[in-house]
């Protein structure tokens, strides 16, 4: 259901953790169905500890939009679909693939009858209904409403004009749930398998109300795992086997420790003294790993990238953000503050992810540079800003997380925009990723910089993010123009494949090339440490980092 491309993207990264850690030649024969087991030796203490490079914001998939929150759900929740061993999405509490209407409208799915809650009860259609009226129901003002809006009547719910009873999802029965699209989406089934997607115990979330996820024990699973020891702002949490998971038999990992660590040198420290068997590390550390055993690379479909908060006077101005957006070096950047297989980008939606459907050319090299480093075009921009804002200097904040990486990449952004946009100055704000997320959701920022990597492979699911009604949209950027083309690729171009196509190249132009919404900056790879005797972690370019469903320990 993914692209071929990405699902061979996906077994090499898997391949590149196997080799990586001298894997043996043991195989392990698991189904998607659970009905065999592994023939792997576990006879190891299945016990490890990897480091979260963020805090954990919220286990209520509803409200939760970080990578450090959501490669947690993921690892504890499971939706009709699970991503495979191959890097595909496979059924997961769906019993079976789904009956689909002929004009592409209706999905019918049966859950699985033995697919049940970490407290015993039972996965319903019902836990469907509840979670995907919660999240389009404006009070919950959830940064994942434009994922569910393939949904019949989804947006005009979230703009206020519908009950959510209207939603296009019901439970014909309590193993059986029937979604109705607005349009046909040819990429329906892969958002089914993401954390947006995901149900809640409609039992247990609508009698703690907002109190949901707040902590582990106001949480329950219905995946691999439960979270345990995690209060709200704890730094430091466990997973444990979820003994009411349907496939529990082949989960094989007997607690995960997931400790938050922002400093790359104590990552590393902590992984050679045999603390920690899974840590994210960055330039200079890798460097110094090259050639090891341990040290795991691979791309991903990552963007990073800063963002302007157009509610503010200086940065609503258009030829101040396209000043911003081409006044860096990209390639300077990734080499000496990466250096870890990232590279630079000149648009938002990233290479090797999504692929025109007619000729299998790449969205970004079809869609091309829309905001390369030109020092010339960025002080004419500059020059012009500063007339039309009646300025001749200007002091603006840049906010970032409080990551060792994020706090680099301020530095390098501040050097670079001071030297060559002379009378601007910039001042960082370092905080912890939860606090940056809470300023840039309420306003309180200039600029702000982030990753972002989508659960899916369509390029709809970077762009929609600036939809004026988007959850994510914290850049206050409201353009009509924008949201039509959107909305086309959904309803007018839902099954004329190429010119939905164009649509969305037309989308990203109009988003980075002509109003600067966001200045790309790199495409992302993921490095890591892995204990040689840690196997089978899946390690995704798409959706959460990493999945332990099939990890275990080598003795």
């Amino acid at each position: 259901m993914l692209k071929d491309k990405w699902i061979i993207t996906s077994a090499l990264a898997i391949s590149l953790v196997l080799t990586g850690c001298s894997t043996s030649d043991a195989a392990n024969t698991q189904s998607s169905e659970g009905t065999e087991t592994s023939s792997t030796n576990t006879a190891a203490e299945q016990v490890i500890t990897i480091t979260n490079t963020g805090e954990l914001a919220s286990l209520d998939n509803a409200i939760s939009a970080d990578n450090s929150s959501l490669v947690v759900l993921e690892n504890a929740n499971e939706g009709l679909y699970r991503v495979g061993d191959d890097g595909a999405f496979e059924l997961g509490i769906a019993a079976e693939e789904p009956v689909v209407s002929e004009d592409g409208l209706e999905y019918t799915f049966k859950i699985r009858e033995d697919a049940n809650w970490s407290n015993g009860d039972p996965v319903t259609a019902q836990d469907f209904v509840y979670t995907y009226q919660k999240i389009v129901d404006p009070a919950t003002a959830s940064p994942n409403i434009n994922k569910l809006y393939p949904l019949k009547n989804a947006e005009a719910i979230n703009n206020g004009e519908l009950d959510k009873a209207e939603l296009g999802v019901e439970a014909v029965d309590k193993k059986t749930v029937k979604f109705t699209l607005g349009n046909p989406t040819a990429y329906f089934k892969d958002l089914l398998g993401t954390s947006s997607y995901l149900p809640q115990n409609h039992q247990v979330a609508s009698e703690l109300g907002s109190a949901y996820g707040t902590n582990s024990e106001n949480t329950v699973y219905n995946g691999p795992f439960v979270v345990e020891g995690w209060e709200g702002t704890d730094l430091n949490w466990s997973m444990v086997p979820n003994e009411a998971y349907w496939d529990a038999e082949n989960v094989k990992l007997d607690q995960i420790n997931w400790e938050v660590s922002k400093e790359i040198a104590t990552n590393i420290n902590l992984f050679e003294s045999g603390e920690v068997q899974l840590t994210q590390i960055s330039n200079p550390y890798i460097e110094q790993y090259a050639g090891s055993d341990a040290l795991v690379t691979e791309p991903k479909a990552l963007s990073g990238y800063v963002w302007f908060n157009q509610g503010r006077t200086s940065t609503a101005n258009v030829h101040l953000r396209k000043a911003l957006s081409t006044s860096f070096d990209k390639e300077a950047y990734v080499d000496t503050v990466l250096n870890d297989g990232s590279v630079p980008s000149n648009g938002f939606v990233p290479s090797n992810y999504a692929y025109n459907p007619e000729t299998d050319e790449d969205f970004r090299e079809e869609s091309g540079d829309l905001a390369v480093y030109d020092l010339e075009t960025a002080q004419a921009e500059w020059e012009t800003a500063k007339e039309e804002l009646g300025i001749e200097t200007l002091s603006i904040e840049l906010l970032t997380s409080d990551t060792e990486t994020s706090k680099t990449t301020a530095e390098f952004l501040q050097s670079q925009w001071q030297q060559n946009l002379p009378g601007l100055t910039i001042t960082i704000r370092n905080v912890p990723l939860k606090s940056r997320m809470e300023s840039t959701t309420n306003g309180d920022y200039d600029i702000a910089y982030g990753t972002y990597t989508p659960s899916y492979a369509d390029p709809i699911a970077f762009l929609e993010m600036y939809e004026s009604t988007s959850g994510l949209n914290s850049s206050r950027f409201a353009d009509e123009g924008y949201d039509a083309l959107l909305d086309d690729t959904r309803s007018t171009y839902a099954n004329d494949a190429e010119q939905r196509w164009e649509t969305l190249l037309a989308a990203e132009e109009t988003l980075i090339a002509e109003n600067a919404v966001n200045a790309p900056i790199y495409q992302g790879a993921n490095a890591n440490l892995v204990d040689p005797s840690l196997k089978d972690v899946q390690i995704q370019p798409v959706g959460a980092a990493m999945y332990f469903r099939t990890a275990y320990v080598e003795e």
